[in-house]
This record gives structure tokens, C-alpha cells and sequence, in this order.
């Protein structure tokens, strides 16, 4: 019985669960736990999903959930209020998610760096391309929040006091980023991005009052060189393109500081990850608008005009402005989301190899040169991010086993001055007496 009830107790809970969140089904508090429900407790297999099943899923009628299932630990099902229908090993989908995570990540990518660089070429206004990427990125949040596809945040005036800082140098960010790869190549910009780790640390020491460790200092030795060398002498190289590069580095470095700084501050109601992304996003919009048209507003006719003379082509140019922001919005949301399922470890070795499948690419596709020095400068710089990734990994382990070990003694010692406080202490042999 005890057996019986340990499987059925989890499809309890999550049979309240689908009952409350299905629209006309009985309160959450009176659920419905069919035979069904105890037959797949005590089976081995639930019954396979079929087309009937995915239809239904199809039209909101069942639900994605894990339950025990079979010899694993969880499966996915599809479930109704009745009953559920196999979909595999919980362990095998979670494979696949992040599969898929880290391929959207890659081909958004490179989509965002490709196509980005193509409308700075035909439209070299990179300030107003920047803030137009913000625009269709805020555009599209915005609708997945009123259409109901994503619960919206609620934001009181002190949460947008906090996040308007760092959505300003989101926007500072972006648009220096943009500004690197339209006056240079895109091999180059990565290359130099590739340097974030150094105004990283710099920053954490000088705002954070963080301390560095020497080993990570050292990290830092071969990103500095790999850019340096990368620099000299490069065939595609341009003063616009190393600075746009560096502030961007300076600016991103900054938004993640002044994160760290709000995290116990007020930041309004349901801000996940990507609601936080999407906020930044509008912000950064609204932000960076006003400065664009400061900067490049009265050479917007003409160069549109040049760059787009017939009704068609304008059509193509803001077709590919539009792919362009949703390249870089979605991009920059499946990477937290990859982030958020794999080890950071993982996350640096992808991040790594995402800068090189980029760049070699871009090269082919805009038939950039490079030199021998670029070459080598350009792995030294990309191989030294990775390795400050590892080191700041292992810092991060160590920091917390040293947590965990701590924790042992003075929890004895806790153990111990509560008991030397208790005012009677009855023995076991005094209880037996008595």
C-alpha cells in the first residue's frame, strides 16, 4: 500500500495541477484521480502518443507534463484530466531541448551577422540600423505579450528606475557593436568582442569592488595578446571597427555590472530571463531612438533614397531590417535559454565555437582576407576566452566546496550550544527508570 501510494501521490499532484490550470475544470482542490490514474501508477508503460493525440495537443486540449513512467525516472506525456500518453524518456527530450537550443543559437547567429552586415552595406547608417534592430525586437515582445503568449511583467516606477541604466548601455552596446561591424569586417568584430573577459574583470574590481584572483589575470594574458596581434597589420583592419568593438566590449561589461548591483533591488512582478531580455530591449529602444535621429536623422533620405531608389527595393531593404532584429532578439534569448540547461563549462565551449563557425563563414560570404598574424592572433584571442571561462568555472567550484565545508563545523557547533542551552537533558537510561 505504502508502494502504491508513493507512485500515485506524484500523479495526484500533477493531476491538481492540470486540473486547475484547464479552463470550466473543477477546483484545484478536487481533483479528478481516475483508475486511470492508479493503473499507469502501477504500470510499466503508458500507452504511445498518437496523430489523435498531437492533435489534440495541437488545439490546447492536453498538456506536455513529466510523469513516473516505465523502468526511468520521468517521461514526457501528453495528458488530459483522464489520462496520459507516452512520449519518451524525460532524459532523451532534455537532450534533444538543448540540441535545439544550441543550433538556434548558432544559425540565429549567423543569420544576425550575415544579414546585419548586408543592410549596413546598402544602408551605411549603422546608428539608425542599430536602433531599427531594438525597434522590430521591442515589436515583437510586445506582441507575444499582448497576445497572451507570454505573461507580461508588472513594472512599478522604482523597478523602471532600476533597469533604466542598464538598458542604456544595452543600447550603448548594440549600437557600438553595430557601428564596429559596418566600418570593419565581421571576423574582425568578433575578434576584438572576443576581449570581453578583460573590461569584465576590470569593471567587477572597480565597481564590484571584486577581488581578481592572479589566476584569472593570468587567463587574461593570452585574450589581450590574440587581440594585439590580430590588430597589427591586419588587411581589414579600421579605427572604427577596433573602437566600435571596445565600447561595445565596455558598454555590455557594464549592463551585466549594474545587474549584478540591482539584483536586491526592485525589478516589478514575473521578470524571468526572457521578460527581463524583452524589457532591456524596449528600453533600449526608446533609448536609442532620439540619438540615432541626432546622429544620422538628416542623412536618413538621402542615404535610403540611394540605397533603396525603386518601391520593391525598399520593400526587400526593410524586409531584410526586419529579419535583421528578429535574428538578433532571438538569438539573444535562445542563448540564456541554452545558459539555463547546460553547464557553464558547456555554454563557454559553444560560445567559443560559435565566434569561429561565425567568423569563418562572414569570411567566405564577404570574402574577407586575413593575414597569417590575423590568423594567429585571432585564435590566441578566441582560445583565451574559453580558457577564462574554464578558470572562472573552477573558481566558482572551489568557492563552493570551501562554502560546504565551512558550513559542516559551524553547523556542529550550532548542534552544540543548543544543547548545552536546553535546561534538562534526559538521559536514555533515565527514561528507561523512569
Amino acid at each position: 500500500q505504502r508502494d502504491n501510494a508513493a507512485l500515485v501521490d506524484p500523479l495526484l499532484k500533477r493531476r491538481m495541477d492540470t486540473t486547475a490550470r484547464m479552463p470550466g475544470a473543477r477546483h484545484a482542490s478536487q481533483p479528478l484521480l481516475t483508475r486511470r490514474d492508479i493503473s499507469m501508477a502501477d504500470s510499466t508503460y503508458l500507452p504511445t502518443v498518437g496523430i489523435p493525440q498531437l492533435t489534440r495537443f495541437a488545439r490546447g486540449e492536453l498538456s506536455a507534463d513529466r510523469v513516473p513512467c516505465g523502468d526511468s525516472d520521468e517521461c514526457f506525456a501528453l495528458c488530459d484530466q483522464e489520462q496520459c500518453w507516452d512520449l519518451g524518456s524525460a532524459e532523451h527530450w532534455d537532450r534533444l531541448k538543448v540540441t535545439v537550443y544550441f543550433g538556434l543559437w548558432y544559425l540565429l547567429s549567423i543569420g544576425y551577422s550575415i544579414t546585419n552586415k548586408k543592410v549596413t552595406n546598402a544602408l551605411p547608417l549603422p546608428w539608425c540600423v542599430a536602433t531599427a534592430t531594438v525597434v522590430v525586437g521591442s515589436a515583437f515582445v510586445l506582441l507575444l505579450w499582448a497576445l497572451g503568449l507570454r505573461k507580461p511583467p508588472k513594472l512599478s516606477s522604482s523597478a523602471l528606475a532600476v533597469l533604466l541604466p542598464i538598458g542604456t548601455f544595452h543600447a550603448i552596446g548594440h549600437i557600438a557593436g553595430t557601428v564596429g561591424t559596418a566600418a570593419g569586417s565581421v571576423s574582425f568584430a568578433q575578434v576584438v568582442k572576443s576581449a570581453g573577459p578583460v573590461y569584465a574583470c576590470a569593471l567587477s574590481a572597480l565597481v564590484l569592488r571584486q577581488g581578481v584572483s592572479s589566476r584569472v589575470w593570468l587567463s587574461l594574458i593570452p585574450i589581450v595578446a590574440g587581440v594585439g596581434l590580430a590588430t597589427f597589420k591586419e588587411l581589414s583592419f579600421a579605427w572604427a571597427a577596433l573602437l566600435g568593438a571596445v565600447v561595445s566590449d565596455l558598454a555590455l561589461a557594464m549592463r551585466n555590472v549594474l545587474s549584478k548591483l540591482a539584483m536586491n533591488k526592485p525589478q516589478g512582478e514575473n521578470m524571468t530571463a526572457a521578460n527581463m531580455f524583452g524589457v532591456l530591449t524596449c528600453i533600449s529602444a526608446v533609448v536609442s531612438l532620439p540619438f540615432a535621429l541626432l546622429v544620422e536623422g538628416r542623412a536618413l533620405r538621402a542615404a535610403w533614397t540611394s540605397a533603396a531608389p525603386t518601391y520593391s527595393a525598399g520593400l526587400s531593404l526593410l524586409g531584410k531590417i526586419g529579419l535583421t532584429g528578429l535574428y538578433f532578439y532571438g538569438y539573444s534569448e535562445v542563448a540564456m535559454k541554452a545558459l539555463n540547461n547546460v553547464h557553464p563549462v558547456t555554454h563557454a565551449i559553444g560560445n567559443t565555437l560559435r565566434r569561429v563557425i561565425i567568423m569563418v563563414i562572414c569570411m567566405l560570404v564577404f570574402r574577407t582576407p586575413m593575414s597569417v598574424l590575423g590568423a594567429t592572433g585571432s585564435f590566441f584571442a578566441i582560445a583565451g576566452s574559453y580558457n577564462y571561462a574554464i578558470v572562472k568555472t573552477q573558481e566558482k567550484r572551489e568557492e563552493l566546496k570551501k562554502r560546504a565545508e565551512q558550513a559542516v563545523p559551524a553547523a556542529e557547533e550550532l548542534k552544540t550550544k543548543i544543547a548545552e542551552a536546553l535546561p534538562l537533558q534526559v538521559s536514555a537510561a533515565g527514561e528507561r527508570a523512569a
